[in-house]
């Protein structure tokens, strides 16, 4: 059954005396956000494409001796081979009238064409021979070089080009210096078709690998850091959105892994696990899009646990589970590889970037404290991700921000949800130890009031004692009455006092709970009293009206002592069972004080005659035939020769220990139920345990 509003408003106001309460400040906020957005921009992102430098002259590269780098788009010339269906010789023969065009600097060619041939002539005019060929692009499917006729994959070619391990598509060169020199590239991919490809002095070369990874390992050594700590908060706090959102990191940084090619290079295209996700997932775009989708997933299912939509927008819930369970469909258009599938995972990133905008807006105009947070985080990895996103349909060129735009955002995003996080868990631990505070001067309080409480009942006591001791035989078996009755709510009251003085805490939700069933003990210890009293004056007058008669809910009313008593039995060390069954509009007169006193003795003589860890069973039925009151304990039983003077005053059975009772409880209900018109049985075996039933007409006590 979903919870309540309230309820669902009260859990989703975890963060509710921050910042981001004050609308002004959570409106400064996201303009400061889009200005950091856009101050990165504007850093990173390059100006017009130029073809005429950097040693580029038309459609030749010219190395110079100054020169450590130069892009290669500049200078390169393309041609499209949709069908990927054209050879090298092809490419080269004139009788083809294969026309390549300048690429004028750029990279990305959009999702048009499955192959792609690149030219470019290289000049080198300095002393240095060796030169690195890098496509900064892992998951394209493959890449065969030729130079000036061989392909670099061809046998025997090592010496003037050679394709190097510690990189996924790095070639060394030899470049004999005042030379021409034209390399042809072929490159194919199922996905987006993205070249950026730079020409590097060997040193240059592996300067910048050294720099990249230096910067992977911090990057991943934080993700890793962050997935840890939201897992651990899982861990501590069993909130299961905090499960998602670790999951959601976790496959977010895979697919960064293999977007940047770490796994191709620390493992090597021939390892085992590489081989065997390129047999499932056909290619590396494939397996990075695996990963890419269940990062997608998890996240959804993260913010429909944090934006409540259930509670803050119910018609965007349906909407944004649908989407959600799309997520399979698209992993098994991957594992089979349906055709146009790129397509496809294009559409569902669409959609799932559409549902988790509209319902973060939404939460965040209808209240939800939360979603401001998430509002910001998405702020930061959108933007940062929106020029890699325009990059693959060609809108963008290759810079740092389209090539690793993901993994700043996904930075700032971490950064300012484990802060939100983090305050949450230090504002429940703050609120956690001021109800802890709290608790403790209320039981210190409730400790001196029942300490007095306890004197002034002890002198009632002593004082009505000393009075019945005066009295004639029937105000001597009253005062057994008073001793009987009174000891099970006192042990409760002591039993709370002694939790108290031993430190026991409470859960700050059921203190006053607590608090109230010990008054209500103690309220119930005077009314014995005073009952009891009025009770022998009624038996010597051989009368029995009683005054106090209410209509009663029967079915509530039984199920709401039987709570009750069922603390009774926990606290002596059992365990036990209720069931009530029968209509909820059957309505009773009873006198209630006196029908509860019934089934506390019954319930403290099973608590009282049975071992520890054994079950007590209370049970009712309420029907057209009547009220059928039992409780049944698995305790030592009582002999048959004794079963049919039970309900006699001051019978005790083979019991003589007279700390064990005097015998006067289960007279006094035998004296109550028939008052109200009903019987009381009692069945047991010895060594298996004993039932008492109270039977009631629908009529009681009318």
């Amino acid at each position: 059954m979903p919870p309540s509003k309230e309820a669902a408003v009260q859990r989703g106001h975890f963060m509710k005396k921050n910042f981001a309460e004050h609308n002004r400040l959570f409106f400064l906020s996201i303009l400061l956000f889009i200005a950091g957005v856009a101050l990165v921009w504007s850093y990173f992102m390059p100006g017009e494409r130029s073809s005429g430098s950097n040693g580029v002259v038309g459609s030749e590269i010219h190395l110079t001796e100054g020169m450590k780098k130069v892009n290669v788009n500049a200078g390169m010339q393309v041609f499209p081979d949709p069908e990927g269906t054209l050879s090298y010789e092809q490419v080269r023969s004139p009788k083809e009238q294969i026309t390549f065009a300048p690429a004028m600097g750029q990279s990305a060619f959009g999702l048009e064409g499955k192959a792609y041939w690149t030219r470019v002539t290289i000049v080198n005019g300095t002393a240095s021979d060796r030169w690195v060929l890098r496509l900064s692009n892992a998951i394209v499917d493959t890449v065969e070089l030729y130079v000036d006729g061989p392909s670099a994959q061809a046998s025997g070619s090592a010496a003037a080009y050679e394709k190097l391990k510690d990189h996924y598509w790095a070639y060394e060169l030899s470049l004999p210096k005042d030379r021409d020199v034209t390399l042809y590239l072929r490159t194919t991919t199922e996905g987006s078709m993205i070249l950026p490809i730079e020409l590097m002095r060997s040193t240059t070369y592996a300067d910048k690998l050294r720099s990249e990874y230096i910067l992977f390992g911090l990057y991943y050594g934080f993700v890793l850091l962050m997935a840890a700590y939201i897992l651990s908060m899982y861990i501590f706090m069993r909130n299961i959105a905090y499960l998602y959102y670790s999951s959601y990191i976790v496959f977010f940084a895979l697919s960064q892994l293999f977007w940047n090619g770490l796994p191709q290079e620390m493992l090597g295209e021939q390892n085992g696990l590489i081989k065997f996700l390129l047999r499932m997932l056909d290619s590396y775009e494939g397996i990075f899009l695996f990963f890419f989708i269940l990062c997608l997933w998890f996240v959804q299912f993260f913010l429909d646990k944090v934006l409540q939509l259930n509670v803050f927008a119910p018609p965007l819930r349906y909407a944004t589970k649908v989407i959600r369970w799309i997520s399979p469909v698209a992993v098994v258009a991957l594992l089979f590889h349906w055709s146009w599938f790129s397509n496809i995972a294009i559409w569902y990133e669409l959609m799932v970037s559409i549902s988790l905008i509209t319902a973060i807006t939404v939460s965040v105009l209808r209240g939800n404290i939360a979603a401001r947070y998430i509002l910001l985080g998405m702020i930061a990895i959108f933007g940062f991700a929106t020029p890699s996103i325009l990059y693959t349909f060609s809108v963008f060129d290759y810079n740092i921000l389209t090539h690793y735009g993901y993994q700043l955002g996904s930075v700032a995003e971490f950064i300012v949800l484990a802060s939100a996080i983090s305050y949450q868990t230090r504002q429940i631990q703050r609120d956690k130890d001021i109800a802890q505070q709290e608790m403790i001067a209320n039981q210190a309080k409730l400790v001196r009031v029942l300490e007095r409480w306890n004197e002034e009942l002890e002198m009632t006591v002593q004082e009505r004692t000393e009075k019945l001791v005066q009295a004639q035989k029937r105000r001597n078996e009253l005062l057994q009455n008073i001793s009987h009755d009174v000891r099970s709510p006192l042990t409760v009251v002591q039993g709370g006092i002694r939790a108290m003085m031993l430190g026991i805490q409470v859960h700050p939700g059921k203190q006053n709970k607590h608090l109230e069933n010990l008054y209500e003990k103690v309220r119930y210890i005077t009314r014995f009293i005073d009952d009891l009293f009025q009770l022998s004056l009624n038996e010597q007058n051989e009368a029995s009206p009683y005054e106090s008669t209410e209509e009663i809910a029967m079915k509530r009313w039984i199920e709401k002592e039987f709570v009750l008593l069922g603390e009774l039995v926990t606290i002596a060390g059992l365990q036990c069972e209720s069931d009530v069954r029968g209509a909820d509009d059957i309505v009773v007169t009873i006198d209630p004080h006196r029908m509860r006193r019934v089934l506390s003795n019954l319930v403290h003589n099973a608590c009282k005659y049975s071992d520890p860890n054994t079950q007590v069973e209370l049970a009712a039925t309420i029907d057209t035939d009547g009220i059928r009151i039992s409780v049944t304990d698995e305790g030592e039983g009582i002999r048959a020769e004794n079963l049919h003077d039970i309900f006699e005053r001051a019978h005790r059975g083979t019991q003589s220990d007279p700390s064990t009772g005097s015998g006067l409880g289960l007279a006094i209900a035998k004296e109550i139920v028939e008052q109200h018109g009903g019987t009381i049985t009692a069945a047991s075996e010895l060594g298996k345990g004993s039932r008492f039933v109270v039977r009631l007409p629908l009529d009681s006590a009318r």
